[in-house]
């Protein structure tokens, strides 16, 4: 389809959307994770054509605003099929979430418990711990997540203000990891449960693994097909496992499954030599299609569509 459109004249910038690759990872997801209710993370790619076949195929949603909360629903997905996995929520935010039945939110701080509290007493959390332990390239837990010395006053909170914890969310960073990432998030929220039955506080019931997985990760061993079955054992022994029977696992991925839906096409324009150094310049920029590879270091290879002599051809006609 691309070449056709490139040989037809076209000389604009534009991008291909491939939705049997959405379909695909999906089926990928469900192949290694099959215990493990995937939450599309919106966030990642809001195109409406991505967020409705994740729908069709009857996947559920992680939104972390109300412009997505109110994108999933238009398309029919429910209120029970979303998590407000933002831990950190404007007032407007948690408002709209409370008059459109999105019950099920993080957080990380006792500061936000009171906030929701304030505005949505019958909100229903999720505790988002901070990862220190991860070799993934981009790391988040200096941004969000609470760090375990603060575990006793949060969970103190919401038992004081009477707000109903139902699980623990971790997210080991961007761009995958190793198994050993998982792992060491998934000790750290056994510990949380622990914490809660010493608190006789309601049983915990969700485990949110987050997302991170990544099919081209720097290295190969990281990759989602590499890390995901060794998750799944450890989740089949752990969670639900024999003492946490009642739990749901669920998990977030983002550019898991939308990282390989667009093609973008773009023209070399002009070259330009300067001693040892060569010069293309592109009908395209960092904020509309190469801010990944500025900003993450995304890897992108590239194809050429048009022989050298035809390009040479329309560059001298322009």
């Amino acid at each position: 389809m691309a070449q056709e459109i490139v040989e037809s004249g076209i000389n604009n910038s534009f991008k291909i959307l491939d939705l049997n690759s959405v379909r695909d990872r999906i089926d990928l997801w469900q192949e290694h994770l099959p215990n493990v209710q995937m939450h599309y993370a919106v966030k990642t790619n809001s195109d409406v054509k991505i967020v409705k076949a994740i729908y069709d195929k009857g996947q559920k949603f992680d939104c972390a605003s109300s412009a997505e909360i109110q994108k999933v629903i238009d398309l029919g997905a429910s209120p029970e099929d979303i998590i407000y996995a933002n831990p950190i929520k404007g007032k407007k935010h948690i408002e709209f979430a409370k008059n459109h039945g999105v019950k099920i939110m993080t957080f990380d701080s006792r500061e936000e418990v009171e906030k929701i509290h304030q505005i949505y007493p019958e909100a229903e959390l999720i505790l988002r711990i901070a990862v220190t332990n991860t070799d993934a390239p981009y790391p988040m837990g200096n941004k969000f997540g609470a760090p375990a010395d603060l575990w006793n006053d949060i969970l103190d909170t919401c038992q004081n203000l009477n707000m109903k914890v139902r699980g623990v969310s971790f997210h080991v960073g961007s761009g995958g990891c190793s198994f050993e990432a998982y792992k060491s998030c998934l000790i750290d929220t056994e510990k949380v449960f622990k914490m809660i039955r010493q608190r006789n506080m309601p049983e915990l019931d969700i485990v949110d693994i987050g997302g991170g997985f990544s099919m081209s990760a720097t290295n190969p061993v990281n990759n989602f097909t590499q890390v995901a079955p060794k998750v799944a054992n450890y989740l089949d022994n752990v969670f639900p496992g024999k003492n946490n029977k009642q739990v749901s696992v669920l998990g977030e991925p983002g550019r898991q499954i939308s990282q390989d839906t667009t093609s973008m096409i773009t023209q070399i324009f002009h070259v330009k030599e300067q001693g040892e150094n060569r010069h293309y310049y592109v009908n395209n920029g960092v904020y509309h299609g190469f801010g990944s590879q500025v900003y993450d270091r995304e890897f992108f290879l590239g194809q050429p569509l048009l022989l050298e002599a035809e390009l040479k051809k329309r560059i001298a006609q322009e």
